[in-house]
């Protein structure tokens, strides 16, 4: 689909829709853009709770560990080398 943009229908509950408003007409931009931004904040927060959990699991796994050990080792090396 190489639309730019999609026509969708929701329902939100009203103290939702009130505050939407408010605060679009607080910041001077439409609706559509209060949803866009909260949509996007949501998945990038998402993506960052995925990425945290991640990092717990391998900070328990003592072969990630040392994986990550060894690459750490070989990028000072590398910057060694780019110094000189």
């Amino acid at each position: 689909m190489n639309r730019k943009t999609i026509t969708y229908t929701s329902t939100l509950p009203n103290v939702v829709m009130e505050e939407m408003v408010e605060y679009a007409i607080k910041k001077k931009i439409s609706k559509n853009k209060v949803i866009e931004i909260a949509i996007k904040k949501l998945l990038e927060e998402e993506i960052k709770n995925e990425l945290r959990e991640s990092f717990k699991k391998i900070a328990e796994d003592p072969q990630m560990l040392e994986m990550a050990e060894w690459g750490m080792e070989d990028y000072a090396e590398q910057l060694k080398k780019f110094g000189k």
